[in-house]
């Protein structure tokens, strides 16, 4: 069994791979994004979260690092020389500024070893005292004033030591707590420390008349300090830091007002509260999750903000892309006479495996007829003589041409007129949905045109299986309908019956020993015939009533139009990939936040 510390520490460093691992799929979401220009920055901003994430893990072995960090005056020298119980442990008095140098207050230099050398040994004085030895767990810095003129000299110093700290003191003085400077230096820094990890202090309390200071100065300021930071604050303690000193030397006209002070709750804090090795390990975990959360806040504020640009640019895309199909079927209705021919022999095959029966035997033929071409099937039609006699020689020589007019009937080259007027449609109306895309953060090379036309031949390849799609269900539908049982019971019945009669007649010659003349087989066959033929010239006319090819072209255009709402676009876009993911990346973070 594993000592329970370091059970603690691998289960908090397991958390932690996983606060990782949710950066990294939203760094990878943000490298997809080469057209939208604030992917760069954002996936910036991942990696300095997941750097310092590494750097939680990296120490957290070692003690918890509470750095103090406030404006100049505030008495961050004062507080820290409290709680070290030596007065000039870090230097304190009128001269602005009065700390230099970042203070690490430990028990010895071996503890604070590593944040020396993160910050360099000729910036850092390592300070110790009788009261660090009781800080098995903690280390205390006090850093440089935040609004000093010499900050600039040391900003770096300032920003790095908060990098390397668990948990921040911010200072405060009462009688100007609302310092804006200080309050704007730390706000970038305050959402990667909530809840236990920031504590504020308001130092130098006795002044203010201890009324004033509960009823008005105290609520005032916390509510101005959650609006400036924009999170919760939970609360903020009082202190007189020089009435904790061995020799506070009080100015004559400056004395305690009164004795409200908390110090000694601050002191139970950094001393008994934090200075545990349990804590240090639930600080830092919950101070990577912080800083998860803040970067997922931070760039959901950012991609929110163009959101409502990227949801019109997507919709002006839908739409164009609606017209442009629409568009592309009107330039497909071609009423050719051989793709019309193939239409009307794909309803009769059609039609053929659903027939039974003398009619149907008809069909059959019919549909095999109709393979030999136009010409052969013209013998069955009323018309000219010579065009009869004509058409039994084209069959033969048009026999190629003529099988091939099913395929002719969804053949790619249909949609030749299509793609040239969807690629128009598409050019005319990019102009507007390339300004919203820029409005939306879109690089401006979203302008070019040519990178927003889809590939000919995947258009091509789509639009012809949409058209061959409808027409095979609009031929299924008509087929079905033409092979009722009612109308197959109807048609076939005069058939059957005259069949039926002539067998009849002769079994029963046959039987009584009458042998019928031939003259009544030819009648028979005749009559069937004429019968079989005029049963199927009415049903023709049916079938060209309700599914002639013009009617069934018609209505299956008609049906590709009422797709246009649901319809996809045509080809992956690269501009509408990356709007699409930009879109869904906005809608999780919402999410994630509402959540």
């Amino acid at each position: 069994m594993l000592p329970t510390r370091q059970s603690a520490t691998l289960k908090a460093l397991g958390k932690i791979e996983g606060f990782k691992n949710d950066l990294n799929m939203l760094k990878s979401t943000l490298a997809d994004l080469s057209l939208w220009l604030p992917a760069i920055p954002l996936e910036k901003q991942c990696d300095e979260a997941m750097r310092m994430i590494d750097s939680i893990a990296e120490r957290f072995e070692r003690k918890l690092v509470v750095t103090i960090v406030g404006p100049c005056g505030a008495g961050k020298s004062t507080l820290l020389n409290a709680l070290a119980g030596i007065d000039d442990l870090s230097p304190a008095g009128h001269q602005r500024p009065t700390t230099s140098h970042v203070i690490i207050f430990s028990s010895d230099t071996q503890n604070a070893g590593q944040l020396v050398a993160n910050l360099g040994s000729d910036s850092v004085e390592v300070k110790s005292s009788p009261a660090a030895e009781l800080l098995e767990h903690v280390l205390i810095i006090d850093t440089p004033d935040t609004d000093s003129m010499a900050y600039r000299k040391h900003a770096a110093l300032v920003r790095e030591a908060i990098a390397r700290s668990d948990m921040l003191l911010c200072v405060f003085d009462s009688e100007n707590p609302k310092r804006k400077d200080h309050v704007d230096f730390m706000a970038p820094f305050i959402r990667r420390f909530n809840g236990e990890s920031l504590v504020i202090v308001i130092n130098k309390c006795d002044r203010q008349d201890e009324t004033e200071l509960k009823k008005r100065i105290l609520p005032d300021f916390s509510a101005y300090i959650q609006a400036a930071w924009q999170t919760s604050v939970d609360g903020a303690l009082c202190v007189s830091a020089r009435r904790h000193l061995k020799d506070p030397q009080w100015d004559q006209t400056a004395g305690p007002k009164h004795d409200f002070d908390q110090f000694k709750e601050l002191q139970n804090l950094i001393f008994d509260t934090i200075n545990r090795a349990g804590y240090v390990v639930d600080r830092r975990l919950e101070n990577a999750r912080s800083l998860r959360d803040f970067i997922f806040d931070e760039i959901g504020r950012e991609v929110a903000g163009y959101n409502a640009s990227l949801v019109t640019a997507k919709q002006k895309m839908r739409e164009a892309e609606k017209r442009s199909f629409l568009e592309a079927v009107s330039a497909m209705k071609n009423d050719d006479s051989r793709q019309l021919f193939g239409i009307g022999l794909m309803v009769y095959q059609r039609l053929a495996q659903r027939w039974v029966g003398p009619l149907g035997w008809m069909i059959a033929i019919w549909a095999r007829l109709l393979i030999f071409g136009t010409g052969m099937a013209a013998l069955f039609r009323f018309g000219r003589p010579i065009t009869q006699i004509m058409g039994m020689i084209s069959a033969w020589r048009h026999f190629k041409e003529s099988k091939s007019a099913t395929s002719d009937a969804h053949n790619e080259e249909r949609v030749g007129a299509g793609l040239r007027t969807y690629r128009l449609t598409t050019m005319s109306n990019w102009p507007d949905i390339a300004e919203s895309l820029i409005g939306g953060g879109f690089n401006s090379t979203v302008r070019r045109v040519e990178d927003a036309l889809p590939a000919g031949e995947t258009v091509s390849e789509k639009l012809a299986g949409i058209w061959s799609g409808t027409l095979e269900s609009e031929i299924e539908r008509v087929s079905r309908r033409l092979s009722g049982i009612l109308l197959q019971i109807l048609f076939n019945l005069p058939a059957i019956g005259i069949i039926g009669y002539s067998g009849w007649i002769t079994i029963k010659g046959f039987l009584w020993g009458e042998y019928l003349a031939g003259a009544f087989f030819l009648h028979a066959l005749w009559s069937i015939g004429i019968i079989l033929l005029l049963s199927f010239f009415i049903f023709q006319a049916c079938v060209r009533l309700a599914a002639g090819p013009e009617r069934v072209t018609a209505r299956a255009f008609e049906k590709m139009k009422r797709q246009a709402d649901q319809l996809d676009m045509m080809t992956p876009n690269p501009v509408l990939v990356q709007l699409e993911t930009v879109i869904e990346l906005n809608a999780m973070l919402v999410l994630r936040r509402s959540g």
